[in-house]
């Protein structure tokens, strides 16, 4: 397995553990961009959630509990959500209102990557830091408090 992102037609994203087609297999964060919800566990391949798990809501004020992807008791105490997955901070938000609109080609945009790259090459900098800047999606999960690298 290894960690990545999976999106789906609709705009639900899965960052996480992945198998080797690519699809999730494993402990991971299940975004749905139309509620802005998403749950916090490990998923099968069939985005079926297995074991415990939380449901975090649009805000991320607000934590539910899930059981095998069944929807149990509010949980009161937001640390005792991200105990229960073994997160070490509540997901980043993701819904539609913070999506920004496709805005199509731009050649300026296009120079400015280009010139981003270049620079990073002249200056012996690694090139795998993204120009658009750092990805808020993967999980950092509490008991490696290492963040999961996952390329952009």
């Amino acid at each position: 397995a290894f960690h990545g992102y999976y999106s789906y037609a609709g705009g639900v994203l899965f960052a996480g553990a992945l198998n080797i087609h690519g699809k999730p297999d494993g402990k991971g964060v299940l975004y749905c961009l139309e509620s802005g919800e998403c749950d916090v566990g490990s998923f099968s391949p069939d985005l079926k959630q297995k074991g415990p798990g939380v449901r975090f809501n649009r805000e991320r004020d607000k934590a539910f509990a899930l059981e095998d992807g069944e929807l149990k008791d509010r949980i009161y105490v937001l640390s005792k959500a991200l105990e229960r997955v073994g997160l070490e901070k509540a997901p980043a938000e993701r819904h539609k209102g913070l999506i920004s609109s496709a805005s199509g080609y731009s050649q300026a945009r296009k120079e400015q990557v280009k010139a981003w790259y270049h620079y990073r090459s002249l200056a012996n900098l690694p090139m795998t830091e993204s120009a658009y800047g750092v990805n808020k999606y993967p999980p950092v999960w509490e008991k490696d408090k290492t963040k999961t690298t996952i390329p952009q």
